[in-house]
C-alpha cells in the first residue's frame, strides 16, 4: 500500500483547470492540477488527465519533475483518471507516481487512500460527485445535459464583461473581462483544437431523419457538411499550433 502524506485541509489551496508542463519532447501537456499542503511541510498534488494529447500515461515522469520544480520537496504526485475514459472504465482511479533510481515512474494504485484522505469531492470533474461518504465503486456522473450546461456557462465567461470602474454616483465608466486571459497562444490552441474536434462528433450525432423523410435526409446531408468543416478547422488549428511550437524551438 502506498504511503501518502496527510493533508492539513480538505479543500485545495490551488485548483488550476489548465496547468501545463513540458513533456519529454517539449510539448505542452495540460492537466487539471489541485494542490494540498501536508503535515510534513510538503504538498500533495493531484493531476487530472484531460484526455488531451499524450496524456499522463506517457508523460508521468515529466509531470513528476515539473511538480518538483514548482513545489519543491517533499511533494507527492498523484495522477487521476476520470470514469468512462480509456484509462478508467467505470470508476475514478488514482496512482501515486514515484521515480526510481533511473528516473522512471513506477505508478502505485492509491484510489482508496486518496478517498479516505480527501473524501468524495475529489473524484470526477468539479460538481460530479455529491457530498457524502466516499465510494469509488459508485461514481455519480451527471447526464449529458448537465455537462453541456456547464460548457455553455464556462464559454460565456470568455466574452462576458463586468463593470470595473464607477463614478461616485454609481454610473459605470469602465468595463473589463469577467475572466482574464492567462493562456499563451500555444496553450490556447492545444486546448481548443481537441475540444472543437470532440464537439464536432457530438454535433454529428444529431438525428434529423428519425422517420425516414425526404426533408430529414436533406438535413442530415447538410449536417454532415457542417461536421466535416468543423473537423477540418480543428485540424488547421492543430497545424497552427505545430507551427508555433517549431518557431519557439528555433528561437530557444
Amino acid at each position: 500500500m502506498p504511503d501518502l502524506p496527510t493533508p492539513t485541509r480538505l479543500s485545495p489551496i490551488r485548483d488550476d483547470h489548465a496547468w501545463h508542463f513540458p513533456d519529454i519532447n517539449g510539448h505542452r501537456t495540460h492537466v487539471r492540477l489541485r494542490v494540498w499542503p501536508t503535515k510534513d511541510d510538503g504538498h500533495l498534488v493531484i493531476a487530472t488527465d484531460l484526455e488531451l494529447g499524450a496524456g499522463l500515461i506517457n508523460a508521468a515522469e515529466s509531470l513528476v519533475r515539473a511538480c518538483v520544480r514548482e513545489f519543491g520537496s517533499p511533494v507527492a504526485v498523484v495522477r487521476h483518471f476520470t470514469p468512462y475514459t480509456m484509462s478508467a472504465f467505470e470508476r475514478d482511479t488514482f496512482d501515486v507516481l514515484a521515480l526510481d533510481e533511473k528516473g522512471i515512474a513506477r505508478p502505485k494504485r492509491c484510489t482508496e487512500e486518496i478517498l479516505k484522505l480527501l473524501g468524495a469531492g475529489v473524484v470526477g470533474f468539479p460538481g460530479d460527485a455529491p457530498p457524502g461518504p466516499a465510494d469509488a465503486d459508485t461514481p455519480v456522473v451527471p447526464p449529458q445535459s448537465v455537462h453541456l450546461a456547464r460548457l455553455v456557462a464556462a464559454s460565456l465567461r470568455l466574452t462576458q464583461t463586468r463593470v470595473t470602474e464607477r463614478r461616485p454616483n454609481g454610473y459605470p465608466t469602465k468595463d473589463g473581462p469577467v475572466a482574464e486571459r492567462d493562456l499563451d497562444p500555444i496553450s490556447q490552441l492545444r486546448l481548443t483544437a481537441p475540444a472543437l474536434n470532440h464537439f464536432s462528433h457530438f454535433i454529428g450525432e444529431i438525428v434529423f431523419d428519425r422517420d425516414g423523410t425526404a426533408a430529414g435526409a436533406k438535413r442530415e446531408k447538410r449536417l454532415e457538411k457542417v461536421v466535416e468543416s468543423l473537423q477540418k478547422q480543428a485540424w488547421v488549428l492543430t497545424e497552427l499550433c505545430d507551427e508555433l511550437v517549431n518557431e519557439e524551438r528555433a528561437q530557444s
